[in-house]
């Protein structure tokens, strides 16, 4: 790394490669515009749901313009399975795969379709143009590529693998007339495919271009440096964390063949050197749309390290997995699925998880680094669970229509950070470029109606720093006489987590509300507002298939939210009066959890504020604390490695008091309050649904003997053997 850093050893401009970089990016992002403008999905054009990349002829990546980073994944295994597939064949100017097969060519689920094209310059072979949308509907059960209640991958509609559509720069007209006569809106979906066949060729001539103005040598060179320099850079990141292992574990949930199912999945990081090596396993793959595959496992991961250990100034290409190794304990699991198991809601589900547990064993890994910005990378889970409806019926003008609205993609609370509160509706860490849908354009292209979307008061998770609060939001069929269709939503129960003292967010939900009295209110001049909501509810599964909305019918929905980070007794009284007034929080559940009291003006009454944590603190122990609670030196590490002794301990972080020996779990010695997770979040005010199978999901809460510092909040289906403590090495 030394010789590439330094400037008088430097072999070639650095200027220039820098210049080259963005000129790469710039395609990308002109591929994008493309596809906005091109397209006539608000999928693509308002929520942003689409990737684009370029690739070498290896199929090594040079750029990503994406706002769903997990098509990282997707690009790289999708572009080298059309690789493997040509082998010593010829590939002429013009031609152009599709991919949408999570089995065979990488794709996170079925509606995230994808055009490969190859790339010339002056005749030659020079790479590979990857464009990505989720298409409105592939046929089959699973409307906008969802099928909640599918038992074979057969029934959730078209697969392809790696496929030649497209021949002289058009798809073949037979192949246009088979899509078309298998999904439930051709016109729309063929022109999707159109937009990314548009984008690929703007990529062919701003690439060809790039290469007439540099050379194809120096293109070469510049395109080895700058993944050479990805590489350096986010090994030398990687050196920084502690060589060890880290490991983590956490569930699936599934609901929609009638058993409330908690399905394991385990990560396993180890570091040694500059190597990030993941281990996934999980328990047996089962009959519904959540099993994950390869491509998901990589692109799900690959968007935490990106939003982790990049930070915005490293830029991605192929030397950014260089570091990373991925492999699965056994195949056959619901993190490698194998056929025929539906994957249609692999990368909100199993996806989901993975994401949350590669933050998890990264930031176990930053908080003993010794180096304070990366101990600043530290943060709580974000929500990172996906709410979705797609719905089929008649449209405005009579014409079929897949009502598919992305409020509760974009909804979910943010982790919270070591520097601040987590973002109020984040979104997703896998999505950080989707945007929430425009209320106006839903309402004018399908037949909808909103009736409101606000924050979610008290969701976000307690803590020194606050997780972000998540979104609520409610529709009504208007003007059609039904919808009919699926809902999912991928984390109701098992809530994101906090870190260092913080305590998950709230979970989300949905339910739908019949024979409503939207509207009579309507027609009486009257907003609907949850309060003023009528009509029939029933409970639901979290996933369900064959729901009917007719017209006045409400669907409501309920995103997640972020965890918090540090302990919440912690947190400035200022910041907790200011989300009283704000609404984010109730009074109630400030003095509650944040031990905050407000006086008659709804200013912190200081004196009141302290005796009220002081008596929290008595409650964690039993008994006065022996030592003062400390403020963390860095917001989110509770726990210290201490080395002042023979043998390497733990020590609490708001007192210093060692805990124990490395070779213990630290848990064992600190104090524990453990209770079902719905009767702590009943007491602070915060949603978790409650589930009807065993096993119910347990919260405990572990404190520091002599302090009563919140070290952990942990969460888990009860009969959990527990989570482990870092190994580390020599």
């Amino acid at each position: 790394m030394t010789s590439l850093m330094n400037p008088t050893s430097l072999t070639y401009d650095p200027v220039a490669v820098e210049i080259h970089r963005r000129a790469l990016d710039a395609i990308t992002n002109e591929m994008a515009i493309t596809l906005t403008r091109t397209s006539g999905s608000p999928v693509i054009y308002d929520v942003q749901d689409f990737a684009t990349s370029l690739l070498d002829t290896d199929g090594e990546q040079l750029s990503l313009s994406a706002t769903i980073l997990f098509h990282s994944g997707s690009s790289l295994m999708g572009t080298r399975a059309i690789i493997d597939t040509v082998g010593d064949g010829v590939v002429s100017p013009g031609d152009g795969w599709i991919v949408n097969d999570p089995y065979t060519g990488g794709a996170m689920h079925q509606a995230d379709v994808a055009i490969i094209t190859p790339l010339f310059h002056r005749g030659g072979h020079i790479g590979w143009a990857f464009s990505n949308v989720h298409v409105l509907d592939t046929g089959g059960l699973g409307i906008s590529g969802f099928a909640p209640t599918a038992r074979s991958v057969y029934e959730e509609g078209l697969r392809f693998p790696p496929t030649r559509i497209i021949t002289g720069g058009a798809i073949d007209p037979e192949w246009e007339r088979y899509i078309a006569a298998n999904v439930r809106i051709p016109d729309l979906v063929l022109n999707d495919l159109r937009s990314m066949i548009a984008a690929n060729n703007v990529a062919q001539v701003k690439l060809s271009d790039l290469i007439d103005r540099i050379g194809l040598d120096t293109f070469r060179e510049y395109c080895t440096i700058n993944k050479r320099l990805c590489e350096e850079t986010l090994r030398g990141r990687i050196e920084r964390m502690p060589d060890g292992v880290y490991e983590t574990v956490d569930w699936i949930e599934y609901d929609g063949h009638g058993e409330e199912l908690l399905l394991e999945v385990r990560c396993s990081l180890e570091i040694a050197g500059s190597e990030l090596r993941f281990l996934f396993d999980g328990d047996p793959q089962v009959d519904a749309f959540v099993n994950g595959t390869p491509g998901l496992v990589h692109g799900s991961l690959m968007a935490t390290v990106m939003t982790t250990l990049c930070y915005g100034d490293l830029p991605f290409n192929s030397g950014i997995w260089r570091p990373i190794t991925v492999n699965f304990a056994r195949a056959g699991t619901v993190v490698n699925a194998s056929e025929p198991m539906p994957v249609t809601g692999a990368h909100t589900q199993a996806g989901t998880r993975i994401t949350k547990m590669t933050k998890d064993v990264l930031s176990q890994a930053l908080s003993f680094s010794d180096d304070p910005e990366l101990r600043g990378r530290v943060a709580a889970q974000s929500f990172d669970a996906a709410g979705l409806s797609p719905l089929v019926g008649v449209g405005h003008g009579g014409a079929p229509t897949v009502v598919f609205f992305m409020d509760a993609v974009g909804g979910g609370g943010g982790g919270a950070q070591t520097v601040f509160d987590g973002l109020d509706v984040y979104g997703m860490t896998i999505s950080p470029g989707v945007s929430l849908p425009s209320v106006e354009i839903n309402e004018s292209k399908q037949p909808a109606l909103y009736l409101w979307r606000k924050l979610n008061p008290d969701s976000g998770g307690p803590g020194t720093h606050r997780g972000g609060q998540s979104l609520d939001f409610a529709w009504s069929v208007y003007e059609t006489d039904k919808l009919v269709g699926a809902v999912t939503i991928s984390c109701t129960g098992v809530p994101a987590r906090g870190a260092g003292g913080g305590l998950p967010g709230a979970t989300g939900t949905w339910n739908s509300i019949h024979d409503t009295n939207v509207d009579a209110r309507m027609s009486e001049g009257h907003e609907v507002l949850e309060h003023s909501l009528c009509g029939r509810r029933t409970r639901q599964p979290a996933n369900i298939a064959g729901l009917q909305l007719n017209d006045g019918d409400v669907l409501h929905m309920r995103c997640g939210a972020g965890g918090g980070l540090g302990d919440p007794l912690l947190r400035e009284p200022g910041l907790v009066e200011r989300d009283v007034r704000d609404e984010y929080v109730s009074q109630r559940h400030a003095e509650l959890i944040y031990g905050v009291v407000l006086d008659l003006e709804g200013v912190p009454d200081l004196e009141a504020t302290a005796q009220r944590r002081r008596g929290i603190r008595r409650s964690r122990l039993g008994a006065e604390p022996e030592l003062v609670q400390g403020h963390l030196d860095t917001i989110g590490i509770s726990v210290l490695l201490d080395r002042s002794d023979a043998l390497p301990g733990w020590s609490c972080g708001y007192c210093r008091t060692r805990l124990c020996e490395t070779s213990r779990n630290w848990r064992e010695v600190s104090r524990r309050h453990e209770q079902p997770l719905t009767e702590r979040f009943a007491e602070l005010g915060m949603f978790v649904k409650e589930r009807v199978d065993p096993p119910r999901v347990m919260m405990s809460e572990y404190y520091c003997p002599s302090c009563a510092g919140l070290l952990v909040a942990d969460v888990y289906p009860e009969g959990f053997a527990g989570y482990t403590t870092p190994r580390f090495g020599d």
